[in-house]
């Protein structure tokens, strides 16, 4: 993709974008994936074996497998606690990122939603940021 940038320094230039910046959230995802990676070693290796690299259905499922465990309190809080840090470091991306924000919002806070437990659980373990994107959801 190129971009015109008029008149820069008194010259005309085209600018052309990274691959990275066009349609992919994949990089701007990188933190976010190795926390997930580093905190969630067997859940991330699994829905990466089932998913590849699509980013959506692994934060969709992460949030189904977050809403499960909350549910029925299948893993310790210590680790639930780290399920909505990942979540919030995801909503500190989407602030930048739509694509990041539509991700977040359709995928595993839509789980969260889904179930009582879960959601009571989020609205108080969520930044500011991913508490709005979950109360619009109530709407």
């Amino acid at each position: 993709m190129v971009v015109w940038t008029p008149w820069r320094c008194g010259k005309k230039e085209m600018k052309k974008l990274s691959a990275s910046q066009d349609n992919d959230p994949g990089p701007r995802l990188l933190k976010v994936n190795q926390y997930l990676e580093k905190n969630f070693p067997d859940f991330f290796a699994e829905a990466r074996f089932h998913v590849g690299d699509d980013d959506y259905f692994l934060y969709s499922r992460f949030g189904q497998y977050l809403a499960r465990s909350i549910e029925n309190r299948r893993a310790p809080r210590s680790k639930i606690y780290r399920g909505f840090t990942v979540l919030n470091k995801m909503a500190a991306v989407s602030r930048k990122d739509p694509q990041v924000l539509r991700m977040l919002v359709s995928g595993p806070l839509e789980h969260l939603l889904d179930a009582p437990k879960a959601r009571a659980l989020a609205m108080k373990r969520l930044s500011p940021v991913a508490q709005g994107y979950l109360e619009s959801l109530c709407e």
